[in-house]
């Protein structure tokens, strides 16, 4: 599986779009840039997300912790290539 596009409005990320391209790709950003929620993110869309998680103390769902931080519902697409097909994740 390539995954060429990512779209989210995922925890910081506010309709963000980040694009890979062939090979290694790395991301070289400062601390709270967002890499980790990325990471996040492309698991929670190839993994789905546990809804029936629920906060507990010292600990905070995946629900909440990405919930976004604007007025924006959580959303997002991947556009991939899996067996030489182009599939779009919603």
């Amino acid at each position: 599986m390539i995954i060429k596009r990512m779209k989210a409005s995922f925890g910081k990320l506010n309709n963000e779009e980040l694009r890979l391209d062939g090979g290694l790709n790395i991301i070289n950003q400062p601390n709270e840039a967002g890499k980790s929620t990325w990471c996040a993110f492309i698991r929670i869309m190839l993994y789905g997300l546990n809804t029936s998680e629920r906060d507990k103390a010292g600990f905070l769902s995946d629900k909440t912790k990405y919930r976004p931080w604007g007025a924006y519902p959580m959303e997002g697409l991947m556009d991939i290539v899996w067996k030489g097909k182009e599939i779009t994740l919603i």
